[in-house]
């Protein structure tokens, strides 16, 4: 009998220790308590934010796969320019969702630790947190290599800068497949000078004024297809959780 309850509690303690490891910092502290580390990680590397890779090199046919929640694509042709020598070069797209609260907490946060003197940004922060779901899902795009630098980022560059809406409309979009929702891009804005990336905003509700994306589905898409790359970033909405709500 003793044997069975030892067991049994060392199968509760598993289950515990497995669970708190599941919940990140975002589940378990008010955003206000976050550390900078832990904004650059959610802004950098989390549900909400992925950084997409595409490798050139000079290997044809060669594919690397970055860490973290990267996807990785290779592209062995040449498409993004090849690499001298025997090395390598990683570029990333940075794919965030801007409007999902806990990016905005994490904006928010990391400006009051920049400057924590600043006695009426602790307000601003957090209206811009706690607003409501506006009507448009805001996703940005910005773009760097490993090494930093690399000349193929001019491609990227070039074709964020000249793409257009029209150009985007059949090219750009989110969907769940399961649910047969498909959603175009509405709205574009394109890098300008300081500002590296690019805005793409895709409408939240439908005619009726129902969500597209409820947290439902079992997997989303983020489909864009460019000059250089076609960029598919699958979703897991069940992660896309913050305070117990689904946010996008």
């Amino acid at each position: 009998m003793k044997r069975k309850v030892a067991s049994l509690m060392i199968l509760l303690l598993g289950l515990l220790l497995v669970y708190s490891l599941a919940d990140e910092f975002w589940d378990k502290k008010p955003y206000k308590e976050w550390k900078a580390k832990q904004c650059e990680k959610l802004l950098q590397d989390s549900p909400w934010s992925h950084p997409y890779a595409i490798t050139a090199v000079t290997v044809p046919g060669v594919m690397n796969q970055a860490g973290g929640t990267t996807q990785t694509r290779s592209f062995g042709d040449g498409a993004l320019g090849e690499v001298s020598g025997d090395s390598e070069v990683h570029v990333f797209l940075q794919i965030r969702f801007v409007t999902a609260r806990p990016i905005k907490a994490a904006i928010g946060r990391s400006r009051l630790l920049a400057d924590p003197k600043n006695k009426g940004l602790a307000e601003q922060v957090e209206q811009y947190v706690s607003q409501p779901d506006g009507a448009e899902v805001v996703v940005e795009v910005t773009y760097y290599s490993e090494p930093a630098g690399h000349p193929s980022l001019r491609q990227v560059e070039n074709f964020l800068r000249t793409a257009t809406l029209p150009t985007l409309k059949d090219r750009v979009y989110l969907s769940a497949s399961a649910k047969g929702v498909q959603v175009p891009i509405g709205r574009y804005q394109g890098p300008y000078e300081g500002y590296n990336g690019a805005l793409l905003l895709f409408p939240r509700y439908d005619e009726e004024g129902n969500p597209y994306f409820d947290g439902s589905e079992r997997e989303m898409l983020f489909h864009m297809q460019t000059s250089f790359a076609l960029v598919e970033l699958r979703l897991k909405p069940s992660d896309m959780v913050f305070g117990d709500a689904f946010t996008l």
